[in-house]
């Protein structure tokens, strides 16, 4: 059995979401003074890879504790999209894309290098490809940036999924990833009232 790491390293240097806070991990206990190391680690909910409640975007929506598990767990498929642009639904419409399917897009995000700078040019769900989603009644979506949504969006694509009960994880890793079956792992810390977390995403390959 092989497992894929696709979550980001979490660290002071990484790309945060524009007004986030950033990434502190600071000793608060050292061996040489209390006995043993002990660390606190600040950082926003949608820090790195994490998945999206609905009470993200929907204001009754579910918040973190009372989602469906099953949602970040399962068999995915993992879908590999050529372009510069934002995805649409003309670059997703004959890919076999199935009823409770899990869908990663690995997009140019996952080949351009990262840098610990937020790049504002990501690519990512245009509405269209949201819609498209919804129609055919997927389980979870994945992408490769911090958002399924383009930058400076309106919230449409959030709320489009969200709305219809379909998962949402950002700010995978998937280089290296080849398209194909997997399954998927991405579990949410067990956060009271909160509309995200931060998850350790792997695939497994079958």
């Amino acid at each position: 059995m092989k497992i894929i790491d696709i979550s980001r390293n979490i660290s002071k240097d990484m790309p945060v979401w524009p007004g986030d806070p950033n990434v502190s991990v600071r000793l608060i206990s050292q061996i040489s003074e209390q006995g043993c190391n002990v660390s606190e680690l600040c950082a926003g909910l949608h820090t790195g890879t994490h998945i999206d409640a609905p009470w993200h975007y929907v204001t009754e929506g579910k918040k973190v504790h009372e989602l469906d598990l099953s949602r970040f767990y399962g068999s995915c498929k993992v879908f590999e999209i050529h372009t510069y642009d934002h995805v649409k639904q003309s670059d997703i419409d004959m890919l076999d894309v199935n009823e409770n399917d899990i869908v990663l897009f690995k997009t140019r995000n996952s080949l351009e290098e990262q840098s610990c700078e937020f790049d504002r040019n990501y690519c990512a769900l245009s509405l269209s490809a949201s819609e498209w989603l919804v129609n055919k009644k997927i389980k979870t979506v994945g992408v490769d940036y911090l958002s399924v949504e383009p930058y400076g969006g309106n919230g449409d694509v959030h709320r489009t999924l969200l709305e219809n009960n379909i998962g949402v994880i950002e700010g995978l890793d998937l280089t290296g990833v080849k398209p194909g079956n997997y399954m998927l792992s991405a579990l949410p810390l067990k956060l009271i009232s909160a509309e995200g977390s931060p998850v350790r995403a792997v695939l497994i390959e079958v």
